[in-house]
């Protein structure tokens, strides 16, 4: 489409872009046989300019005094003049006399457009913290969004007149490889996550990716990151790496076990132990405690199984969740008592409240319980009153 001018004939150009898909297109006034020819390159004062909204249009002059350039965002619908071409009008004026022509470039950049590439990392050793002598295959696939916000940005970081989109979308690409190649390897020693379980664990790689790439991709292209996505992370299962990892894993799961088993059966042999354990006097007629404390053997024992368990959970579930410390057992009151002339016990207060039923012990029967200074008659013990009431 063409419009002719009024004053001498000459004809008027219609500088559009009607492009659907595109994120820097180069306008040709209508007639130029080829992008290397002069008319393909010069502009008549007058033409009409239609920039859609979310779109810029670059008019780019190449000048005796170096490169200069305009720019008019849109929406807009009007003519190229003086007013909004301030820059291309000065060297005009200044160079060329005012013609009614000029010679400038224009590009149509799109400001909306949100160019996706999609992208996959081959598969590349990936060294555990735990396992370091052995290395296992991970595979990443994904895609990155992006768009122009910054336009004079991105100008000065790229000639318009030879961007090639293909060229541009592979630089791109082999970027944001290279980032999540590094990220992935640098996993297991930043954040303690086992290279078996990595798969699991897409979120923390997409966020460490995207965290490292918004800025570099900014400065380096000139283009605004809207997303990244990190949709699969694949290991191979069948490598030498991952079956040894996973042997190693499951034999210290299998020594856990044991040792909790082992800590099972000490138990019991304390307790049978203690129940043969003889209860004398000293010589100022107080009970000599027990050999064993079953109390804190047993607190020993639940805290060593709890440790196991967790340590299990860690190898086998993978699932980052700690169990709730569990609270300390409940003290349980332990008397020893005066029977025919010696001690016996220790007993619980269901005990002692047996005794006093069978007529065993009254509140005359002296008693003693760790922390008291000597054998006390049961009715002046507190704790007592409740069982000896009739």
């Amino acid at each position: 489409m063409a419009l002719f001018g009024k004053n001498d004939g000459g004809v008027m150009d219609a500088i559009r872009c009607d492009e659907q898909d595109y994120l820097i297109w180069k306008w040709h006034p209508k007639g130029s046989s080829s992008a290397a020819s002069q008319r393909a390159n010069t502009i008549r004062w007058g033409s009409s300019l239609r920039v859609r909204d979310g779109s810029v249009a670059a008019f780019v002059h190449a000048g005796p005094e170096g490169g200069s350039q305009d720019f008019i965002e849109g929406p807009y619908d009007g003519i190229v003049k003086t007013d909004n071409l301030p820059v291309l009008a000065a060297l005009v004026g200044k160079f060329y006399d005012g013609g009614s022509y000029f010679p400038a470039e224009v590009y149509f950049i799109n400001l909306a457009e949100l160019i996706q590439i999609k992208f996959g990392v081959p598969y590349f050793d990936v060294y555990d913290a735990e396992f370091s002598k052995y290395s296992v295959p991970v595979a990443v696939r994904g895609s990155v969004n992006f768009r122009i916000a910054d336009y004079r940005r991105f100008i000065k970081l790229h000639r318009l007149d030879s961007f090639d989109m293909g060229r541009f979308k592979n630089e791109i690409k082999s970027t944001v490889v290279r980032y999540v190649k590094e990220t992935v390897i640098n996993l297991p020693n930043a954040d303690g996550i086992p290279v078996v379980q990595i798969e699991r664990h897409l979120a923390e790689v997409n966020a460490r990716v995207e965290a490292r790439l918004v800025d570099v991709i900014r400065e380096t292209y000139g283009v605004s990151v809207s997303r990244i996505d990190i949709s699969d992370i694949e290991i191979d299962k069948t490598s030498d790496g991952y079956k040894k990892m996973i042997a190693m894993s499951q034999n210290r799961a299998n020594m856990f076990v044991q040792g909790a088993q082992t800590l099972f059966s000490d138990i019991g042999a304390h307790r049978k132990g203690a129940k043969r354990v003889a209860q004398t006097n000293d010589q100022e007629g107080k009970p000599i405690e027990p050999v064993i404390d079953l109390g804190e053997v047993g607190k020993n024992v639940g805290d060593a199984i709890g440790g196991a368990a967790d340590a299990i959970g860690g190898f086998l579930g993978g699932l980052g969740q700690k169990k709730e410390a569990a609270p300390p057992p409940v003290p349980i009151a332990k008397y020893y008592v005066v029977q025919d002339e010696a001690q016996a016990g220790p007993f619980g207060m269901s005990e002692l409240a047996a005794l006093v039923a069978e007529g065993r012990l009254d509140a005359n029967t002296l008693v003693w319980k760790d922390g008291m200074s000597d054998w006390e008659p049961a009715g002046s013990v507190d704790e007592l009153a409740g069982i000896l009431e009739p």
